[in-house]
């Protein structure tokens, strides 16, 4: 709670107290503090009031109405900044010799003070009582956007919605076959599992995995490949078991319910998380594991994030740049640290965070609001993005930091320009009630022929668009493509749809299918099931055939093995420590 405005100005010398009554026209200037005081506290807790507020800009009079509707009566130069775009001014621009400033006060202090003590900024409780019966509340902040990208050199768009939603299928048919390995301790996904996923992504991952070109290069690796194992951990569709991700009974209850409600619950789990910090994911900032609390609370960042979402317009594109901003002039900002100097880059000393600089909101909030947008928001298909190379972006707010010299980037996320809140975020984001997917009329028409061809008749395939046909049919020539058994065989075993494909053809061919083409789908989805992957085993080679036939019939051991030969017999690897027990009982020892 700020003092009174007695109190507050008490705190003021004669000089300044003095260029603050010259504000208020008609009141005697006098030379003793009490008189002056007195003429500020009768001038702006009386008749004076309403001419002094009439007399300030409109920068002035929007800081005034900032700080007399904050319920606090604080005054946020840093919100002020991001959502005006400019600094009111409570000095006159001047410079003494030194460069340090030090003008007269401007209009603007009779209203807002800084209380030197306790280093805040604000307006006296009895003076904004009076303000607030004739200053209007300020307006809400705005987001500036647009209906198309620039053009920009390198600049790749991705549409996220749709290939989100067929991800998910595949991530789980993936899990359920036991394939996904993650670390049993931070729970994160693989180099080997992310190349996997990377590999059954239908448009693949936002960058092509690459191997570096020397262990000191800087790589992107893995986005969507690495956020989908976090994604279905978090949401408790899958959890670990051992070093390997298995399907919750909600993961399996999730595969037969609607995807866009499986991805709501997906990043409402997210924001509310603890499993994991995102911001670790920007590689170059070291520390942030240190002993003691170094970082804040992930989820309270995504809160925040969470709700300026909310409050973007869908269906246009926004740079990266200005939702940054609009975070903090919405009310929405945060902290990613609660200890710069426990950060550093490269050197713990030199490349500390704490020096002054170092930790702007560019470099620590910035940085942790393009990590969220790219690696999660987008991977659940809520934003499409418009993107470059990283080492393209243009950034230059790290070259500052000590230690960068060598880094073409500070994270894998700086190559993101725009994003575009599609259908499905709108849904998720709270906008609308209902998920109404976006699909427009398609410039492309294909014809599938009786043969199983398929011809492209006019227009140009997407990326997408040509990714799938590749996944289901063998490319014959250019424009050109024939469904192949063995290879749809394998994308459904990959945990690919074979649905997405009949919607897409159906969608792109102005006529019927030719039965062929429907009885070849509908044959691959029943025979790419034909066979189930059961529990591991083991295989036991007996000493001889009496052997083997004395474990398969005894009572005690005949449960747990299966007799495959003459001298093998078959036990499944769960059971395997029963078998050893239960043949010890019968003097037998299994070795090897």
């Amino acid at each position: 709670m700020y003092p009174n405005l007695r109190d507050t100005l008490n705190n003021f010398c004669v000089d300044e107290l003095k260029q603050l009554v010259a504000y208020l026209p008609g009141f005697q200037l006098g030379n003793r503090k009490e008189e002056l005081i007195t003429a500020l506290c009768n001038g702006l807790l009386g008749d004076g009031l309403t001419p002094a507020w009439q007399a300030l800009t409109d920068l002035e009079k929007s800081a005034v109405a900032e700080a007399t509707h904050d319920p606090a009566g604080r005054y946020d130069a840093a919100l002020f900044q991001a959502k005006y775009r400019a600094q009111a001014c409570f000095q006159e621009s001047h410079a003494h010799d030194r460069g340090h400033s030090s003008g007269r006060l401007t209009r603007l202090a009779l209203f807002i003070y800084h209380d030197r003590r306790k280093s805040t900024t604000g307006i006296p409780p009895d003076l904004q009582a009076r303000l607030r019966h004739f200053v209007p509340a300020p307006a809400a902040a705005s987001i500036l956007s647009q209906a198309t990208l620039p053009d920009r050199a390198g600049l790749m768009q991705r549409q996220t919605e749709q290939p989100a939603l067929h991800e998910l299928a595949v991530l789980l048919r993936a899990i359920e076959l036991e394939r996904i390995s993650v670390s049993d301790k931070t729970a994160v996904p693989s180099s080997a599992a992310t190349r996997l996923i990377a590999a059954k992504l239908p448009t693949g991952d936002f960058y092509p995995l690459m191997e570096k070109a020397d262990k000191y290069a800087q790589e992107v690796g893995p986005i969507k490949a690495f956020a989908w194992p976090m994604l279905v951990q978090s949401g408790k569709l899958a959890q670990r078991n051992g070093m390997r991700l298995a399907l919750t009974p909600a993961g399996i209850k999730a595969r037969a319910a609607s995807p866009a409600e499986v991805i709501r619950n997906l990043w409402n789990k997210w924001v509310a998380t603890s499993l994991f910090d995102e911001f670790s994911r920007v590689d170059a900032i070291k520390g942030q594991g240190g002993s003691g609390r170094v970082m804040t609370a992930a989820d309270d960042r995504r809160e925040q994030i969470d709700a300026a979402l909310s409050e973007c317009p869908s269906g246009v594109w926004i740079d990266i740049e200005e939702f940054s901003r609009f975070v903090q002039a919405a009310g929405h900002a945060f902290e990613v640290t609660q200890d710069p100097w426990r950060l550093y880059v490269c050197d713990r000393q030199y490349g500390a965070l704490g020096y002054a600089g170092f930790h702007d909101w560019s470099i620590l909030q910035g940085r942790f609001i393009r990590v969220l947008l790219f690696e999660y928001a987008a991977t659940l298909g809520l934003i499409d993005v418009a993107y470059v190379d990283p080492k393209d972006a243009g950034l230059t707010d790290f070259r500052r930091l000590w230690g960068t010299d060598e880094l073409a980037f500070l994270s894998r996320y700086d190559g993101l320009c725009y994003f575009r809140v599609n259908a499905l975020g709108a849904f998720v984001f709270g906008q609308t009630d209902n998920y109404q997917p976006q699909t427009p009329a398609s410039a492309v028409a294909l014809s599938v022929l009786p043969s199983l061809t398929i011809q492209l008749v006019h227009g140009s395939l997407t990326l997408d668009a040509a990714l799938l046909l590749e996944t289901w049919a063998e490319p014959l020539s250019e424009g050109s493509w024939r469904l192949e058994r063995q290879r749809a065989i394998a994308a459904i075993e990959a945990g690919h749809d074979i649905q997405t494909l009949l919607t897409f053809l159906q969608s792109h061919d102005s006529q019927p299918l030719p039965d062929t083409a429907a009885s070849f789908i509908s044959r691959c989805a029943q025979d790419a099931t034909a066979l189930k992957l059961g529990a591991s085993a083991v295989l036991i080679e007996c000493r001889d055939a009496a052997t083997a036939q004395l474990l398969a019939e005894h009572k005690q051991t005949r449960a747990l093995c299966l007799q495959a030969g003459s001298q093998t017999l078959v036990v499944r690897t769960e059971q395997l420590e029963k078998f050893r027990a239960a043949a010890r009982g019968l003097g037998l020892g299994l070795v090897g």
